[in-house]
């Protein structure tokens, strides 16, 4: 099925695409969907939570594909990218949404053309964007997200997430595999049990939860400094230790030291609070370290880009071959060289 039609069937509402590096194809996902949506008469809305579409990327210097839009579609942006557009497109909505680029704007495209989109970083502004764009029409809104910023794909904001990957992860093949492996197995941990969810939404803070369903708070300003603190408090009867916000490979290794830590569940927001280096990530995994999420990512596809900026490229048939080995579960699609199969 192609990844259009698994789009149209689930009626997601919005899905973020998320890059695993700068130039790892997101902006080529991007208008391929456009262009699917298009050829199927599917009506989309468009926004990012950086910015994308500029021709020379500002970052890294190197050439960038264009978004193309066509004719119906929606598109929340800046005023500043909006005037660098050479798409024709009827203003909706002045929004009183503020990004370094001028206030966030909602068009209609009545011809298509190229434009650069730059939308709200904040969650709540996103999610009110969202919102607007599919009250003018939008069937499903496709979210760009920056690098840095991965908490767009959190289910707090969006249905589902696409994963942008490519050559430019690393020259070596096998460690863009694994990247992008450990990307997705972050995304779709497991999620905690139904009662202990209810005690951690009681409590919303880093927490130790005991096996007769009592709670100890530490005594830390965040987790990321106080993992040595949290461990401290793991005994015997611990079932569960929640961690709010970020997870990072020093807060993982001070609890890891713990000796009851093979019998204990890790309980985290979702996978985009995920900060652990590869290396240390299966260290732990090996140890015994469980993790579980409050908030499963759906990741419904994984989209390949063989070619590096830097000039090398994977032979594309491989590359897609050696990922859908990897990843049997999620749809694999090459968005440069093969397109998407039926």
């Amino acid at each position: 099925m192609r990844l259009i039609d698994i789009i149209k069937q689930n009626c997601y509402e919005t899905i973020s695409i998320i890059g695993l590096a700068k130039n790892a194809g997101k902006t080529v996902t991007l208008n391929y969907l456009i262009e699917e949506s298009a050829n199927n008469n599917f009506i989309i809305g468009i926004t990012s939570t950086g910015r994308d579409g500029e021709s020379i990327d500002l970052v890294t210097q190197t050439q960038k594909p264009s978004i193309f839009v066509t004719e119906g579609m929606y598109v929340a942006t800046a005023k500043k990218t909006l005037m660098l557009s050479n798409a024709k497109t009827e203003i909706l909505e002045t929004t009183g949404i503020s990004t370094p680029m001028g206030e966030v704007i909602i068009v209609k495209v009545r011809q298509g053309g190229n434009i650069q989109i730059a939308g709200p970083v904040n969650v709540t502004e996103m999610k009110y964007i969202a919102r607007r764009l599919k009250y003018y029409g939008a069937q499903v809104v496709f979210i760009d997200g920056a690098i840095d910023r991965k908490a767009v794909s959190s289910p707090v904001i969006t249905d589902a997430c696409i994963i942008a990957t490519g050559a430019v992860v690393s020259r070596d093949i096998k460690k863009v595999l694994e990247k992008t492996a450990h990307a997705v197995e972050c995304y779709t941990l497991n999620k905690t049990d139904d009662n202990i969810r209810k005690i951690i939404h009681g409590i919303n803070k880093t927490c130790i939860i005991q096996n007769d369903g009592s709670v100890v708070v530490p005594d830390i300003k965040t987790s990321i400094t106080g993992g040595k603190k949290i461990s401290d408090l793991i005994d015997d009867k611990t079932t569960h230790v929640f961690i709010k916000g970020a997870v990072t490979s020093v807060l993982l290794k001070d609890l890891v030291e713990n000796k009851y830590l093979r019998g204990i569940k890790i309980a985290i927001e979702d996978g985009t609070k995920i900060f652990v280096d590869i290396n240390v990530w299966n260290e732990l995994r090996r140890k015994g370290l469980k993790v579980e999420t409050l908030n499963t990512i759906n990741v419904i596809a994984v989209t390949l880009n063989p070619v590096s900026p830097a000039g090398y490229f994977f032979d594309s048939a491989i590359f897609k071959a050696n990922m859908e080995k990897c990843l049997s579960e999620v749809k694999i699609v090459d968005v440069v060289s093969g397109g998407d199969a039926e």
